[in-house]
């Protein structure tokens, strides 16, 4: 009997590493298939569905579509990018953005400090200048001006001179005496708020005193029943007269002087790879709620390890998406700065 027993558990190991020989030989075939442009015939085995069924409960033999945890966790994992998925933290497990439903956006109650830099809908006027920075939008707020914010750049980063600036401003009808009113996204990047604040930042630096970013994005405008456009609004040229200033960027001799808390809004992977010493992780899809700016009360915890009484400087590799971060602690009441890892990178 003992031997029996004996022999029966000898071939139950020899059998389940027969089985996980099969299961590597068939993925290794599928891949070098698919390698070849999917020019074989696999008998219709699956090994990678079968990977999928390890996840399954031993209680139930199906899975239902709300609890297909192997499928969705691969899928998931194939669909991040190299430096890691930005924007996993932005979706649902079906991978749609998240999505707020009308009554639970109306329920977010924003301080007058916090509607000084982020326009509510109700606040807009006609006297108002709505400036699209889409990198490619074809619908817009209807009397938007439309300017893709790459036409301020040199390079991701990297922006024009001031003169530049002020012309293609200047040009599309905006002084620095208007009210703006900024919004838009990069779809390719997730979505967002980042062009936005991005841009802002970017006014702010030329001294532009009464601009906003629009608290929504133009798809929520477009749901609300608003009117929307597919023409862009154009306004008689201006002359725009920057009164520049520094107090929104961080420069190299400032991150290394140790006056500031330096924050990495880069995703943790980034984060892990290597940052600026003494650096804080603070991914910029925390201070997120979708696509929208979280409200104060969940961005003081996402803040509460930071200083309010020391400045606080923010990057990204670009800055583009760290501009999020900065403008979410702007609306916190923190002085705040916006830095790149590829300045650092180029100095160190």
């Amino acid at each position: 009997m003992e031997e029996k027993k004996e022999c029966l558990g000898i071939y139950i190991v020899c059998a389940a590493l027969m089985a996980i020989m099969a299961l590597s030989q068939s993925a290794y075939a599928g891949a070098e298939c698919a390698s070849l442009g999917g020019a074989c015939d696999d008998g219709g085995w699956d090994p990678m569905a079968k990977l999928d069924e390890i996840g399954k409960t031993t209680t139930s033999q199906e899975q239902t579509v709300a609890t297909k945890w192997p499928e969705k966790s691969r899928e998931m994992r194939w669909n991040m990018s190299a430096s890691g998925s930005e924007d996993e933290e932005n979706k649902n497990v079906d991978g749609a953005p998240l999505v707020k439903a009308a009554k639970e956006q109306a329920s977010l109650v924003r301080s007058d400090r916090a509607k000084a830099i982020l326009a509510p809908w109700e606040d807009i006027t006609d006297a108002d200048i709505l400036l699209d920075v889409s990198e490619n939008s074809s619908t817009h707020i209807s009397g938007s001006v439309v300017i893709p914010y790459m036409e301020f750049d040199v390079r991701p980063g990297t922006l024009k001179p001031v003169p530049e600036i002020t012309k293609i401003l200047g040009d599309r009808g905006i002084s620095r005496e208007d009210r703006v009113i900024i919004y838009g996204e990069c779809l390719p990047c997730g979505g967002g708020p980042s062009l936005a604040t991005y841009v802002y930042w970017m006014m702010k630096g030329l001294g532009h005193e009464n601009v906003l970013v629009l608290d929504g994005m133009a798809e929520d405008w477009a749901a609300s029943g608003k009117a929307t456009s597919t023409d862009a609004r154009i306004l008689p040229n201006k002359i725009y007269v920057p009164a520049e200033t520094a107090n929104y960027t961080a420069t190299y001799d400032f991150v290394r002087s140790g006056q500031a808390q330096i924050v990495d809004a880069r995703t943790l992977q980034e984060f892990g790879s290597g940052s600026i010493p003494g650096s804080i992780s603070i991914p910029y899809a925390s201070v997120l709620d979708g696509k929208k700016i979280k409200g104060e009360g969940q961005l003081n915890r996402v803040f509460m390890m930071l200083d309010k009484d020391r400045p606080v400087v923010v990057f990204t590799n670009t800055g583009m998406k760290a501009s999020v971060v900065w403008f979410a602690l702007k609306l916190s009441g923190y002085d705040a700065r916006l830095y790149t890892y590829l300045d650092w990178m180029e100095k160190e």
